[in-house]
């Protein structure tokens, strides 16, 4: 009786410990998909979020700075094309709207930094200016003429502003 009291003991330990021990689970594919049922796009949201290999066995706090760092490389990439957008404009008026455009995606830029540490330091209720992402990129859109070659970005843009600010409102919310 005794030896039986010490292995169910042993086994309780054992088992306590696995728990604290073990990282926390993979998200599944139905978290993705409830993050991203939120979005214009579901599908494009979900190949977003798994474009990054990392996605497949990544927690909710890897999943957060996914999120953010594919938001992250959107923003740049779309940051230099303003930029470039401007640099090669002869247009006055197209220059100062692609000028504006570059200052909104430097703004962009910043957000993302400074949230990113917030993921870092697993402060999650505390990232609450990314759903800003969507008005700035409409912002730098609106203020362009309608035949401006820039809406396929803008829109890649939105899309990704959308991702990560579900999939960290997810976050904040677990």
């Amino acid at each position: 009786m005794c030896l039986c009291s010490v292995v169910v003991a042993s086994a309780c330990v054992i088992l306590v410990a696995i728990v604290i021990i073990t990282p926390s689970v993979a998200v599944t594919q139905s978290v993705i998909s409830s993050i991203c049922s939120q979005t214009q796009n579901q599908e494009i949201c979900e190949i977003i979020l798994l474009i990054d290999n990392r996605t497949n066995s990544a927690d909710l706090p890897l999943l957060s700075l996914i999120s953010i760092e594919v938001a992250m490389k959107q923003v740049d990439k779309n940051y230099q094309a303003f930029c470039q957008f401007h640099d090669n404009t002869t247009d006055p008026g197209l220059k100062i709207s692609f000028e504006n455009c570059v200052r909104i995606y430097q703004n962009m830029k910043d957000i993302i930094r400074k949230d990113y540490k917030l993921s870092q330091q697993k402060q999650y209720k505390s990232i609450c200016d990314l759903g800003k992402l969507t008005t700035l990129a409409y912002d730098c859109e609106n203020g362009l003429p309608s035949n401006s070659p820039t809406a396929a970005i803008t829109e890649d843009m939105l899309l990704h502003a959308q991702t990560v600010a579900y999939t960290n409102s997810f976050v904040a919310g677990s």
